[in-house]
C-alpha cells in the first residue's frame, strides 16, 4: 500500500523522477558492463556494412535530437523563471496582494515558491539530459584495413547499443523535465486563479459597501 502511494506521489508531484533515476542507474550499469567482445557471436554481424552504417547514423541522430530538445527546453524554462521572478512582487507590500490578509499572501507565496522550484527543477533536468552520457562512434583505428571486417562490425554494433542506452537515459531525464515544467505551469495557473478570485471578491465587497 505504501509503495503504491509513494509511486503515485512520485508520478504526480515529481514527474516519476525517482522511478526514472532508478531506471537510468540500471542503464548506466549496462553501459559500464558492455564490451565490444560481447558482440562476437551477434547475429546482426551478418548485416551489410551499409546497413550497419545506417543504423549507427540513426543512433547518433537520436541522441542529437534529444540533446537539441533538452537545450530548447532549458532556454524556455530560463525565460519562464525570469518572468516569474519579476512577478514575485505580487506578495510584497506594494504588490497586487499586498493589501490582503496574511493568509492569502502566504498561500500565494507558497504557490509562487512551488512554481519557481518546479521550473528551476525542469531546467536542471533538461541540463542533465543535455550533458548526460556521450555519443559513441568508431575511431579511425576501428576501420578496415586496420582491423578485420568482423571486428569493425563488432565495434559498430557496440556503438549502436551504447548510443541507444545513452539516448534512453537522456530521454528519461527529458521526460522528467517536461513533467516538472507541466507541474510548474499548473501551479502558475493556480496562482493566477487565486489572484483573480481575490480580485473578484474584493470588487464584490466594494460594491456591497457602496450600496
Amino acid at each position: 500500500m505504501f509503495a503504491k502511494f509513494r509511486k503515485y506521489v512520485d508520478s504526480v508531484l515529481c514527474g516519476s523522477l525517482f522511478e526514472l533515476i532508478r531506471a537510468n542507474n540500471i542503464v548506466q550499469a549496462k553501459i559500464k558492463e558492455c564490451a565490444v567482445e560481447q558482440f562476437s557471436s551477434d547475429e546482426r554481424l551478418r548485416h551489410s556494412r551499409e546497413r550497419l552504417d545506417g543504423a549507427l547514423a540513426l543512433s547518433v541522430e537520436r541522441v542529437s535530437r534529444i540533446e537539441a530538445k533538452a537545450m530548447g527546453t532549458l532556454l524556455g524554462v530560463g525565460v519562464a523563471v525570469a518572468v516569474l521572478g519579476v512577478g514575485s512582487g505580487i506578495v510584497g507590500p506594494t504588490g497586487v496582494l499586498g493589501s490582503h490578509a496574511m493568509a492569502v499572501r502566504a498561500v500565494a507565496g507558497v504557490l509562487l515558491l512551488a512554481a519557481m522550484l518546479y521550473l528551476f527543477g525542469s531546467g536542471l533536468l533538461a541540463l542533465q539530459a543535455y550533458k548526460i552520457g556521450e555519443v559513441y562512434r568508431p575511431a579511425l583505428s576501428d576501420y578496415e584495413p586496420l582491423v578485420s571486417s568482423k571486428d569493425q562490425a563488432m565495434v559498430m554494433l557496440y556503438c549502436i547499443e551504447q548510443n541507444e542506452r545513452v539516448g534512453t537515459m537522456r530521454s528519461n531525464r527529458l521526460s522528467a523535465s517536461f513533467s516538472w515544467l507541466r507541474n510548474g505551469l499548473v501551479v502558475v495557473l493556480l496562482l493566477g486563479g487565486l489572484i483573480l478570485f481575490v480580485a473578484l471578491l474584493t470588487d464584490a465587497r466594494v460594491e456591497r459597501s457602496g450600496t
